[in-house]
């Protein structure tokens, strides 16, 4: 192991600190217009690839990414580390689940939706010492609503199936990850 020990609480404050060290923002118009909050505070950004490009705005270009019609978001270009640092925790932790992409969140208490374009069911990971910010997945009539807290493991739902939010963070530093599958990244990848 490179970046963990295989511990679930000192590798949760090992991700803190790298996560410390990322300027966080929100990326996409739709976070933006679910939430908006100032860069100080948080933001929510989608590391990975994705088929939005090559234009990011006037001047500002994606990089390509060995997959035809695929570019690397914005934060993998600015801190491609993660990449590696995201697998190993990966590896050690859901070996076994199949992710192409990561929501990286940052005291960023999202209101209720559907992840639309995700396939199955999702890992959610949260990092950080803060008050509050339980994730609640809606499941429906025969179990209701569920409180998580993803900081004393991970947890997995179906994020496309059942609305998700999150409570308002009462103090502190929330860092969430979340690990998925994008229907529209896979079915792009197979083409190569």
């Amino acid at each position: 192991m490179k970046f963990f020990i295989g511990e679930w609480f000192a590798d949760n404050a090992i991700m803190t600190s790298y996560l410390d060290q990322v300027q966080f923002y929100t990326g996409s118009y739709l976070r933006q217009n679910r939430l908006s909050i100032s860069p100080k505070i948080g933001g929510s950004m989608l590391y990975g690839l994705t088929w939005r490009g090559p234009w990011m705005a006037p001047g500002k270009y994606r990089t390509p990414s060995k997959y035809p019609k695929l570019f690397k978001t914005k934060v993998m270009d600015d801190y491609p580390e993660l990449e590696e640092i995201f697998r190993e925790f990966g590896e050690i932790y859901f070996p076994a689940f199949n992710w192409s992409q990561t929501q990286m969140n940052k005291n960023y208490p999202c209101p209720p939706h559907k992840d639309n374009a995700n396939i199955g069911s999702s890992i959610l990971c949260c990092f950080g010492d803060y008050e509050g910010g339980h994730t609640l997945v809606d499941y429906g009539e025969k179990t209701g609503i569920q409180k998580l807290d993803a900081r004393a493991g991970w947890v997995k739902f179906n994020g496309a199936k059942y609305t998700h939010w999150v409570e308002p963070i009462k103090s502190g530093t929330r860092y969430a990850l979340v690990f998925f599958a994008n229907s529209s990244i896979d079915s792009r990848k197979k083409i190569l």
